[in-house]
């Protein structure tokens, strides 16, 4: 062999040959994903040209407010003996304090209560609530009444799991004798 010939068969030479080949590729598909996402690419929006809008307003009736409440009591159930307990509804007489006491006086069933829930729904729709867990003879709860004719809802979860509505009634306000 000459000095200045090569030998295309050696492994030097076919390493050095494919090195370049997947350099010259690899360069190939960039120089391709360039050019792609160039062509795909938008080259500006088109304004859009605007379309006219129609706007109808009718005027809606303002609707006015309305309360909406139940005064009118429910139905209470009755609790069997063996959990029978008493409770007592008491309203305050001073017009400026119009509160209702709402005592749990035990009874037959006094441990098995677990919750005694109280709610009161005013006269004037706003209603309120309450609970003493576990209570204990005379326990209270006292919510705000209003001066006229309130409802008064009790009911009482028991450590069966069962709950009774022991109370649920309207209590008015006492009217206070005016003198003569």
């Amino acid at each position: 062999m000459a000095k200045g010939d090569r030998d295309v068969n050696s492994q030097w030479y076919k390493s050095l040959c494919m090195k370049i080949a997947s350099r010259l590729l690899i360069l190939l598909m960039f120089l391709v994903c360039i050019l792609v996402a160039g062509c795909v690419q938008n080259s500006s929006p088109s304004p859009a040209t605007p379309v006219p809008t129609v706007t109808v307003t009718t005027p809606l009736p303002t609707p006015q407010p309305t309360k909406s409440c139940s005064l009118v009591p429910g139905p209470t159930q009755m609790v069997p003996s063996y959990e029978s307990v008493s409770v007592s509804v008491d309203r305050n007489t001073v017009t400026s304090d119009p509160t209702i006491t709402v005592t749990f006086n035990g009874g037959q069933g006094n441990g098995m209560v677990l919750q005694m829930n109280v709610t009161v729904v005013r006269s004037d729709c706003i209603t309120e609530q309450a609970a003493r867990n576990n209570p204990v003879m005379g326990e209270s709860v006292t919510l705000m009444g209003t001066l006229k004719t309130d409802r008064v809802i009790v009911v009482m979860t028991m450590t069966s799991g069962d709950q009774y509505t022991v109370i649920d009634d309207d209590y008015p306000f006492p009217m206070q004798v005016q003198p003569l």
